[in-house]
């Protein structure tokens, strides 16, 4: 699957890694596989594994015990079907899919093993190699080719929680956050809008004049099949002193404007300042992830597009301007207790403040699980500040450690 030579950003060819580096990259990780799994068919059980190659961390996947030199394979159960379709396979370079060979004819994804990502750093955009992977899953959901639409979601998903990715780029693989700017919401999400409100009556926002802020909560419902909607669940509103603001804003009236819609993508504000002026939120939705196609090429090449810009597509739009701050949180699980935390809080970050004393304790009591498959799998990593620090946290997320060392940073 590797090519014989790889192009650097310039265009031009470098040879690929070393034979030597290849084979010892490859021993690492082999040796990890069978230091936590002891053999390939308790892999599920062991779950994921935290792995420093070189210096690059990687969030080795469940199914990493199938890899290769260059690549790993993922077998997902699908349909049965009387004839298996001529066109139904992709074959890309790093990125291949299609139907299994064996008696049950289940689909098969071959991804780039731990190894072979580590040798493409610096030459090789893996993320627009995965985007246009995803495109090519898109076509063949547009021929036809999976047994229903529920089977298509369960592939895309199935392929982007088994990939052995960089630690610091699995965010975008799991919810499309990264380069692009934005978010693809999905279930066990929340939406917070903050807002400020100053003087009306003022031609600045300072201090001196600020009234007070509003802070919008939604819920985001759904499931792989269905799509995701919006639910409201409620406003707070932090003035100063007694007096009164006028707090007026189209933040609670998002699940309204959005309730035709199954798909929805976030696009953060950008603040970089360009001409003096911010990129403010935008959120879009659409009855397929494909309807969000054009909209998102449009706003990434235009950072002071109007959703009064996009009425050639069939979608809704939201645009947050004015002092406001629009977060997705993620729901995760801390010693039991639900709780929300910005997209890409990291592990580190929310374990308690301990004494020198209390340290080991806490490494040693401290784990993570991660949902696999339907089922939570415990997440193994090196117990160091380091490694912890590395650890960003998805949704569904369950983190615990001793009660006796009280709760998380605040």
């Amino acid at each position: 699957m590797q090519s014989e030579a790889i192009r650097n950003d310039s265009g031009a060819l470098r040879s690929p890694m070393s034979t030597g580096k290849q084979k010892r990259l490859l021993a690492v990780v082999t040796a990890l596989l069978v230091a936590c799994t002891g053999c390939a068919s308790r892999r599920l059980e062991s779950g994921y594994i935290l792995s420093k190659i070189d210096s690059q961390y990687f969030l080795l996947s469940p199914d990493a015990a199938t890899s290769q030199r260059d690549h790993q394979t993922i077998r997902i159960p699908g349909a049965q079907v009387d004839k298996v379709p001529v066109d139904c396979s992709i074959k890309g370079s790093w990125f291949s899919f299609g139907r299994s060979t064996g008696k049950q004819v289940d689909w098969e994804a071959e991804t780039p093993s731990p190894s072979a990502w580590e040798a493409s750093a610096g030459a090789i955009d893996m993320k627009e190699e995965w985007l246009s992977f995803q495109k090519a899953l898109d076509g063949l959901q547009h021929k036809h080719r999976f047994a229903s639409v529920n089977e298509f979601l369960n592939v895309k998903q199935r392929i982007a929680t088994n990939l052995s990715a960089p630690m610091e780029d699995t965010l975008f693989y799991r919810y499309s956050y990264g380069p692009g700017g934005y978010v693809d919401m999905a279930p066990q999400m929340q939406l917070r809008i903050e807002r400020d409100f100053f003087d009306p009556h003022s031609s600045s926002q300072t201090a001196n004049n600020y009234q007070g802020t509003t802070i919008t909560h939604y819920e985001v419902e759904g499931s792989i099949g269905s799509g995701t909607s919006l639910k409201f669940l409620g406003v707070e509103k932090k003035s100063i002193g007694s007096v009164a603001f006028d707090s007026s804003s189209s933040d609670a009236a998002l699940a309204t404007q959005f309730a035709n819609t199954s798909r929805l993508r976030l696009f953060l504000q950008d603040l970089t300042v360009s001409g003096g002026a911010k990129t403010p939120a935008i959120l879009i939705g659409g009855a397929l992830a494909q309807d969000l196609d054009g909209p998102t090429q449009a706003i990434e090449n235009d950072p002071g597009i109007s959703c009064k810009t996009l009425p050639s597509w069939q979608i809704r739009c939201a645009l947050f301007d004015g002092a406001v701050t629009v977060s997705p949180m993620l729901e995760v699980f801390i010693n039991g207790k639900r709780t929300y935390i910005p997209i890409g809080t990291k592990l580190l970050f929310l374990l308690p403040q301990v004494t020198t004393s209390q340290r080991a304790t806490l490494m040693r009591t401290l784990r993570l699980e991660r949902s696999f498959q339907g089922r939570a799998t415990r997440v193994q990593f090196p117990t160091d500040p380091e490694a912890i620090s590395q650890l960003l946290l998805f949704g569904e997320d369950r983190i615990s450690w001793s009660k006796a060392l009280g709760d998380r940073k605040q």
